[in-house]
């Protein structure tokens, strides 16, 4: 129990310190958002977008093996914590529990080496699918204006250099997370938004062609960024320091991990990036504009949650290496449902309210942003609410036949999406199809992670599904009656935002906290005051 209160307690110190962050970082976001749309217009931003969704498609690569690094490191720290003979890759030792200090530092040492090497070799192979098959669609298949097709190549270099500066950064991201150092995190992402914020200001003012010069002023932000992580880490972190260690055995294991993950990943890019470029054929650069800003509008929607998921996912693993499962299973109903009750507080007005939110943030909004939007967010619940899940599932590490089974599924949304497009339907029917597939996976990820942990299905249904529904359909009521009693405009946005502020926190409190957490939130601020 003081274990767990501990890690409790540090949960919610990194998930302040990641709200603090997202709002800093939310705040800038959305000035610079609205700055480079102004300063690039409306066909040179679609043009980024979309040209910027053609190395997106390729993230696959970064998005598996990021979660296969995570997944190792954090594995192995929480075998650390408890000494377990269960480690994957043990340096061979003969001290009583099989892991003295040293092998546990060697072992962490060979981890983080290993996945420097693999990304190493993923973005080599990046590089040749970006100039071969990136630069053969660019040129020969997009609806780009004729005189703008020397910007779109620079676009899309620059944006393959940004892709592959991350994919390196990735081990020394997931160190930082997995030791759960969230104020490193933090303060680098901070410092990133700020660097961003200047590069929109200078294309604002620069007398140059502002889509070249946005490019590589992103391209060289990355290098910054990249090298601070790497000196904070080899500062910080043991296993990050001395020279590079060539396991192959281990690469193997994360190679066959990660193999299994890009499943998961090239289903999510092709039904985002590639759904953008099936709208960039059928619809054009305005309505990939449009598109641009629901997408950064679901990003936003998406750091909420994940804020929170970061500071609890390292838990889940670490618990489930530990086999504490109580715990484990507690923490993925905890994220469930506080993941829902996040989506619910930014979901209802924004869905209400989202033509003044937007004429408020954009100024000038491209043609279809506000449907595109309402629909977005439908889509993200449907995608986020269990990602805990996701998370569970991953660090049982059987992985393959979940994903053979939710990536069949969800190909189907860029498939439908395709057919609907072609037989003359409107560029919104693929948020509809991609909410309606990832409802589907949702229910899969809950037989799968019944059938590999054992997850009780009704307590966590009870306890975490059912006070989301219940806060949602009461909390939305004041919401809804405010926006459909008052003429557009900005006393209406006032009036349905107090009016969730007084509703929902009050069915939270009642209907969707436990005891325990109602006596934790209050002894916290009785402690403040």
């Amino acid at each position: 129990m003081p274990e767990i209160s501990e890690n409790s307690t540090r949960i919610a110190r990194n998930t302040i310190l990641l709200y603090f962050r997202m709002l800093l970082l939310m705040c800038i976001g959305l000035f610079t958002s609205r700055v480079v749309l102004n300063s690039l217009g409306v066909d040179d931003f679609g043009i980024y977008g979309a040209v910027g969704g053609v190395v997106m498609l390729f993230t696959v690569v970064t998005n598996s093996v990021s979660q296969s690094i995570s997944r190792y490191i954090t594995w192995h720290l929480g075998l650390g914590q408890t000494a377990s003979k269960r480690a994957f890759h043990l340096v061979p030792s003969s001290s009583g529990d099989g892991l003295p200090q040293a092998g546990k530092d060697d072992n962490l040492h060979r981890v983080f080496s290993t996945a420097v090497l693999m990304q190493l070799i993923f973005c080599a192979l990046l590089l040749i699918l970006t100039e071969t098959a990136g630069l053969w669609w660019v040129n020969n298949k997009m609806s780009i204006p004729a005189d703008r097709y020397s910007a779109a190549n620079w676009v899309l270099q620059c944006s393959m250099g940004v892709l592959m500066v991350n994919l390196v950064s990735v081990p020394f991201n997931a160190t930082i997370i997995s030791h759960e150092r969230m104020d490193v995190f933090a303060w680098i992402s901070i410092g990133e938004a700020v660097l961003k914020l200047a590069v929109a200001l200078l294309i604002f003012f620069s007398p140059v062609d502002k889509l070249k010069l946005y490019a590589v002023l992103l391209l060289a932000v990355a290098l910054l960024v990249r090298f601070t992580y790497g000196a904070v880490c080899r500062r910080l972190f043991d296993e990050t320091r001395g020279r590079v260690v060539f396991d192959m055995k281990l690469l193997k294991e994360m190679t066959s991990f990660a193999s299994w993950n890009v499943l998961g990943s090239s289903t999510y890019v092709v039904n985002t990036q590639g759904v953008t470029q099936l709208v960039n054929v059928f619809f054009g650069v305005a309505v990939n504009a449009a598109r641009s800003v629901a997408f950064q509008v679901e990003n936003i929607i998406k750091q909420f949650v994940n804020n929170l998921l970061t500071a609890i996912n390292p838990q889940i693993t670490k618990s489930l290496a530990s086999s504490n499962k109580a715990y484990c299973f507690e923490l993925v109903g905890k994220g469930v449902k506080y993941s829902g009750l996040i989506l619910l507080a930014l979901g209802i007005p924004l869905v209400l309210e989202a033509p003044e939110l937007l004429r408020l943030w954009l100024k000038n909004v491209p043609a279809g942003s506000v449907v595109f939007t309402r629909l977005t967010l439908i889509c993200v619940f449907a995608e986020t609410l269990f990602s805990t899940l996701l998370v569970l599932i991953q660090a049982d590490g059987r992985i393959k036949g979940y994903y053979l089974v939710t990536s069949a599924i969800a190909l189907l949304c860029f498939a439908l999406s395709w057919a609907a497009f072609a037989a003359g339907f409107p560029a919104y029917v693929s948020y509809i199809l991609y909410a309606l597939v990832f409802l589907l996976i949702d229910v899969v990820r809950l037989i799968y992670a019944r059938r590999l942990t054992g997850l009780p299905v009704w307590p966590f249904a009870k306890e975490s599904l059912l006070p989301v529904i219940c806060v949602g359909v009461l909390g939305s009521i004041l919401p809804v009656a405010a926006h459909f009693l008052l003429p557009q405009g900005g006393l209406r946005l006032l009036v349905v935002l107090l009016a969730e502020l007084i509703s929902l926190p009050a069915l939270c409190w009642f209907l969707a906290f436990t005891p325990g957490e109602r006596s934790y939130l209050s002894s916290k601020v009785l402690k403040r005051s």
